[in-house]
């Protein structure tokens, strides 16, 4: 599930599924959606800060709600999300601690500052799942880090950690783990005794060269995502996920 606090004008997005490394479902994409755009034009908001229940910030994509709720039309619950983080005009900061896999380490490129633990561990594991990337990370990896580290970080699907992504540039602040919540609490509190327009009209100036084509560069990812799961590489992934197994590419 997801669970919102607002806090001093701080509004904090909780992927709490702790028992599930904090997966995320369809209905938990909604619930953050709806998150993000009921407080876009909230005056009680002024920062969003993203963070995940019990030792991880989250796993990625729940692939067993995915299997059984795959993508039905052209604006599925991740693309609906990830249009409305990429939109949103006030600060995000996220706090990540544990794990961060797949949407988990791309939406980082989508959030003004990001705190993350010494042990956090990051992966971007589309490619062994037969699918591609998403979150606008074809585009904005490169820009962030440039193409040879977003290719070794897409193409080789490794795990990595919190000194690999701060030189990636995904991260600002790398801490103890104990010192993340409250560090991005205090950033965010920072972030929302500033001038509301004035930040506002300076989030906007720095997304506005590059805002409409990261819109459809998401919008043909999650396309491209959801033809390639129909597909048997694809197939191949999830069955060696539900069987436990390392997936065999061989005959492909």
């Amino acid at each position: 599930m997801i669970t919102t606090q607002i806090e001093n004008r701080v509004l904090s997005i909780c992927f709490d599924r702790a028992d599930k490394k904090n997966a995320i479902t369809n209905e938990m994409y909604l619930a953050a959606e709806k998150a993000l755009l009921d407080s876009a034009d909230n005056s009680d908001v002024r920062v969003v800060l993203f963070n995940g229940a019990g030792g991880d910030f989250t796993s990625g994509n729940d692939l067993v709600d995915f299997i059984k709720n795959p993508p039905k039309d052209d604006m599925p619950p991740v693309l609906r999300f990830l249009l409305a983080l990429a939109r949103y005009p006030k600060p995000v900061v996220a706090a990540v601690n544990g794990l961060a896999v797949g949407i988990g380490t791309t939406m980082l490129a989508h959030c003004d500052y990001v705190v993350a633990a010494e042990n956090a561990r990051f992966k971007l594991p589309f490619v062994d799942l037969g699918v591609c990337p998403e979150g606008g990370s074809s585009l904005l990896f490169p820009q962030v880090m440039g193409h040879s580290l977003a290719a070794e970080l897409l193409m080789l699907a490794d795990v990595f950690g919190s000194a690999k992504a701060n030189q990636a540039g995904l991260l600002n602040e790398v801490v103890a783990a104990d010192e993340v919540m409250p560090l991005a609490q205090k950033v965010a509190s920072k972030l929302a005794a500033k001038a509301p327009n004035a930040i506002r009209t300076t989030k906007a100036m720095l997304k506005k060269s590059y805002l409409e084509q990261l819109e459809a560069r998401i919008t043909e990812e999650i396309h491209s995502f959801a033809a390639l799961l129909n597909g048997p590489e694809a197939q191949e992934a999830l069955t060696a996920f539900m069987e436990k197994r390392q997936p065999d590419f061989s005959n492909f």
